[in-house]
């Protein structure tokens, strides 16, 4: 490792503060250019994965503005199986990407775990279905391009859910670094297509030759070259069937059914017109075309309708009936909304195919158009802290408070509210003690999408002597000392409760950026030492008393005489 990088991780250690926003936790992992960070961003209050960007680039103006460019296109991504990209930080001597925090491994990590180094079709299917549409949408939607596709910028997270990170990013330091700064190391090498390494015009085949060579090491613990020259190989040499593969390194199970070979073999093509021309049809190809969702106006194919038309009088009277019959069909019903009928727009841009290829129609019928069935969505709410009152409505509301108008939806959190139609909704949050606040949203067909929002807060930490006081703020119970707890900002008065102590009063301004310290100090109370309990008299002590009480008793004092009144 250069001695410039030594000093950078010197420097950053767990606890460091950078662009007085995020404070560094451990490392999650070392790139070929560069280290990703678990940090705590304090403006979006939560936590990010944070990408340091190298310092060659950040001397160079205009590799910085390159990179910057290129990382404003990733915000563009908002699908459920694309890691998002937050924001590109700088100041004068450092520059880093926010990005999406994932807590799993990638799906180079997860083919290692297992026994046989490799998975099988049943359990790498729905991955691969969301791969397809996850690059789908960008290819179609967002016109961007991974070109650094691979297992290791694939993580699968906890709920088994996958999401492809580092979408471009990669590629474009390595671009703002020069061509000849940074070679591709070899295990980037083994999912680059002929073209990438020429250095051509970056094209989505190129994505779909890596999406090619990843589903071949998923099934075959091997890349499809990984030895020797593998540039040359992946110019010139034609990789072995995956079965092929699978028995000459000894791996055993279910054979690679023969759609799946020729799919991938096809994505292996040496030349982009030999590969599939879209990951959608990548999908078709691999029979998963119920897991695409999302499918782009290119793609869509308008209904074609088809007219039998028998033989009738003459010419004039044929041309007659399908100029009718075309004005009808073309024409929506009242009420209608004609776009609506065929296509129905999806909030990322694309279109959600609504219907297929028309049958046929008998002479001088109207071709019916099919009705849009869309698949509704469900919204899963969670709020720190908990216990939050939550109002839906549908689109965006302007106003930082809620409308007078009836919501479409009410709740608490945790709460889950389920068969929302796709689109943009705005959702209000209230609970007591905290500031109201309110969010945008975008649903998607189909989608389960969990909603995670922090009230903007700080944290302090409450001591005792001695410890177990009750914390209040207000009423409410904040738990027994020594804690650590989250309050709104400002100024909050506490009050500590300690047995028969008197209840003491502190208040103390909570901070976003630093916590803040309070001890209580109960002192005890002085208490006279009980009166020790007297031993039982014998009959002698008792008869001594009693004398004592005779000869020690004092004779009454005598009364003077009443002086006689005088006459």
């Amino acid at each position: 490792m250069p001695q410039d990088e030594n000093r950078k991780m010197r420097v950053l250690a767990g606890g460091s503060r950078l662009f007085k926003r995020f404070t560094l936790q451990k490392v999650l992992g070392r790139g070929e250019m560069t280290f990703v960070w678990l940090a705590r961003d304090h403006r979006l209050r939560r936590l990010v994965a944070l990408k340091l960007v190298p310092d060659a680039i950040c001397r160079d103006p205009s590799a910085r503005e390159n990179l910057k460019s290129e990382t404003r296109k990733n915000l563009l991504l908002t699908h459920p199986n694309v890691a998002r990209v937050f924001d590109f930080v700088e100041d004068e001597q450092a520059a880093a990407i926010c990005l999406e925090y994932m807590d799993g491994t990638t799906l180079s990590d997860a083919r290692a775990q297992k026994q046989s180094k490799c998975f099988g079709i049943l359990e790498l299917a729905p991955w691969v279905g969301s791969l397809c549409d996850a690059l789908a949408y960008a290819h179609e939607s967002a016109g961007l391009i991974h070109r650094g596709l691979k297992p290791a910028n694939v993580m699968v997270n906890s709920r088994s859910e996958i999401k492809i990170t580092d979408f471009g990013i990669a590629a474009s330091l390595r671009a703002s670094m020069g061509p000849e700064s940074v070679l591709p190391s070899i295990a980037t090498l083994n999912y680059m297509s002929p073209q990438q390494m020429l250095r051509e015009d970056p094209s989505p085949s190129d994505d779909i030759y890596a999406l090619g060579a990843t589903l071949y090491e998923m099934l075959s613990s091997k890349p499809p070259f990984y030895s020797g020259d593998v540039a040359s190989q992946v110019r010139e040499v034609t990789a072995p069937p995956i079965n092929r593969r699978r028995a000459t390194l000894g791996i055993t199970g279910d054979p690679i059914p023969p759609h799946w070979e020729d799919t991938i073999a096809a994505c292996l093509a040496k030349h982009p017109e030999g590969r599939p021309k879209s990951a959608a049809e990548v999908a078709g190809r691999l029979q998963l075309e119920g897991m695409i969702r999302l499918t782009t106006a290119r793609q869509i194919a308008k209904p074609q309708r088809y007219l039998k038309i028998g033989a009738l009088a003459g010419g004039a009277a044929a041309l007659l009936g399908v100029a009718v019959f075309c004005s009808r069909s073309s024409s929506p019903g009242p009420g209608t909304n004609p776009r609506s009928t065929l296509e129905k727009e999806t909030s990322a841009g694309g279109t959600l195919a609504a219907s297929a290829e028309l049958a046929p129609t008998p002479t001088g019928e109207r071709a019916e158009s099919p009705i849009a069935e869309t698949e509704n969505a469900t919204l899963q709410l969670v709020t720190r802290p908990p216990g939050a009152t939550f109002a839906i409505y549908s689109g965006r509301v302007e106003s930082t408070t809620a409308p007078a108008a009836d919501s479409l939806r009410r709740g608490a959190t945790p709460g889950s509210v389920a068969d929302l139609p796709p689109g943009r909704y705005t959702i209000f949050l209230q609970l007591q003690g905290w500031p109201d606040d309110h969010a945008e949203i975008t649903l998607k067909p189909g989608e389960t999408l969990p909603f995670e929002y922090t009230f903007p807060h700080g944290s302090v930490t409450v001591t005792s002597t001695p410890e177990g006081a009750e914390i209040f703020a207000g009423e409410t119970s904040l738990g027994h000392t020594p804690m650590t707890v989250d309050l709104p900002l400002g100024q909050q008065e506490l009050t500590a409760r300690y047995g028969t102590f008197s209840k003491k009063s502190e208040v103390v301004t909570i901070e976003s950026e630093t916590p803040a310290n309070v001890v209580f100090q109960f002192r005890a109370r002085r208490h006279s030492p009980p009166p020790k309990p007297k031993a039982p008299q014998s009959a002698w002590g008792k008869l001594g008393n009693s004398l004592k009480k005779v000869f020690s008793s004092k004779p009454p004092p005598k009364t003077p005489p009443k002086k006689k009144p005088a006459r």
